[in-house]
């Protein structure tokens, strides 16, 4: 699932499956960041929602590959036993932070933040982008860690990474970014230090985006 750069698609997002048309009423639908499991066969057997439960669920014919991890926006209900059905599941990008650029060319194309916030150990953000049919390159670029020396507060800096490849300005997607913060479990406080998400945003510019880690 990981990938240093995650080639875009914006036709095709991701997996989906659809809800059936001979529903007679409309379901208590719930839309949350998770991380699918798919077992030995690739069913999709459980998911694990940020603030740390882990759900079963309902037969899906949702199918992808073997024993992997996916992290998705699902939109899912919950029945009574507990146990969750999903109606949709749109990949979302979370690919590790690139630590080392000596070999990249940081591309910042604009982009539109319409939300972000932090679930759990993940940085979630909706985000749009302007284009037509060419695949778009995103990731996440670790900026370093710096300590204010009035407050002590530590400062984790990610820069956002966004190659429009070229691609037409001629229509607006909705895409879903996730970035891990595991690996800095270790060196920022919960309810102390802080985040700040620099994008490149449309009619904005450089716009650093500042949440509590």
């Amino acid at each position: 699932m990981r990938k240093l750069l995650y080639v875009l698609c914006l036709a095709s997002l991701g997996f989906f499956v659809s809800c059936s048309d001979d529903d007679s009423w409309a379901p208590a639908y719930i839309t949350d960041f998770a991380e699918l499991y798919t077992d030995a066969s690739g069913q999709v057997a459980t998911m694990l929602l940020d603030d740390g439960r882990t759900l079963n669920l309902e037969a899906t014919n949702i199918t992808a590959r073997p024993d992997t991890t996916y992290r998705c926006v699902c939109v899912y209900t919950l029945a009574d036993n507990g146990r969750a059905t999903i109606y949709s599941a749109a990949e979302a990008l979370s690919s590790e932070p690139i630590i080392d650029t000596t070999n990249l060319t940081i591309k910042t194309d604009p982009c539109e933040i319409q939300a972000i916030w932090r679930g759990g150990s993940w940085l979630n953000a909706r985000m749009l982008v302007q284009g037509k049919d060419t695949p778009h390159i995103v990731a996440y670029v670790d900026g370093g860690i710096v300590t204010d020396e009035l407050t002590g507060v530590n400062i984790l800096t990610l820069h956002l990474y966004h190659d429009q490849n070229g691609d037409q300005e001629a229509f607006t997607r909705t895409i879903y970014l996730s970035c891990p913060l595991r690996s800095y479990a270790d060196r920022l406080v919960h309810g102390r230090d802080s985040i700040h998400f620099v994008v490149n945003q449309y009619n904005k510019g450089a716009t650093t985006l500042r949440l509590a880690y």
